[in-house]
């Protein structure tokens, strides 16, 4: 899979640069439970995937939408929250992000990955967006949910469909605590994801390309 993001402006702040793209290559099992990717030195780093819902739990009949957001929404109650797990991101939220991390980075059958898309407008909260960008610059259509402090977006062609990428923007200030007393607010209006996936093909192995 190759894909295409803007990269942090400078860490720790969580600011992309819309002004440039870095280009990324990963390798995804058919199941979803692994992932590669080039460690930047020649090297493939592959490393498990979860927890959470895979590819292959949804692949299971009946692959519906009700189906998809009901297999989603239980993988993410049974999971137990972790200490970066915030409590203003609402469960209708998590369903949207996870289908959103599903579309990029996980091999869909085609019916899985039509269910999906179908299963966005069902989730409260979801609005549609015209004119959306990827980060590739291709035009298209989102699903945008609005949470506390940030907007999400999948970006999909508005002539067949197909997923394009993703966009996350602040919408609220927020301040963190740091150690020593010290706190740092980040502003809203920061885009803090920017993606467009340029390719997905099938190939034999890890670092194997069509």
């Amino acid at each position: 899979m190759k894909n295409t993001i803007a990269p942090l402006r400078q860490e720790p702040e969580p600011e992309v640069d819309r002004d440039k793209q870095v280009t990324l290559e990963t390798w995804h099992s058919l199941d979803g439970k692994q992932t590669a990717l080039d460690d930047g030195r020649g090297k493939l780093v592959i490393a498990p995937v979860g927890p959470g819902v895979t590819s292959a739990d949804l692949g299971t009949a009946p692959v519906t939408p009700e189906e998809m957001i009901s297999r989603i929404g239980a993988s993410i109650d049974a999971t137990p929250a972790s200490a970066f797990d915030e409590a203003h991101v609402t469960r209708q939220e998590r369903i949207f992000l996870t289908i959103s991390s599903l579309l990029s980075g996980q091999p869909l059958a085609a019916d899985a990955r039509a269910a999906l898309f179908r299963a966005l407008p069902l989730i409260q909260g979801v609005a549609v967006k015209q004119g959306a960008v990827d980060a590739a610059g291709r035009h298209g259509v989102a699903f945008v949910y609005t949470g506390a402090y940030e907007r999400s977006e999948i970006i999909v062609s508005a002539q067949d469909y197909r997923f394009l990428g993703t966009y996350g923007e602040t919408v609220a200030d927020r301040t963190f605590d740091l150690p020593g007393g010290a706190t740092h607010t980040v502003k809203a209006g920061i885009p803090v994801a920017w993606t467009a996936q340029l390719a997905a093909k099938v190939v034999g192995k890890p670092g194997a390309r069509p």
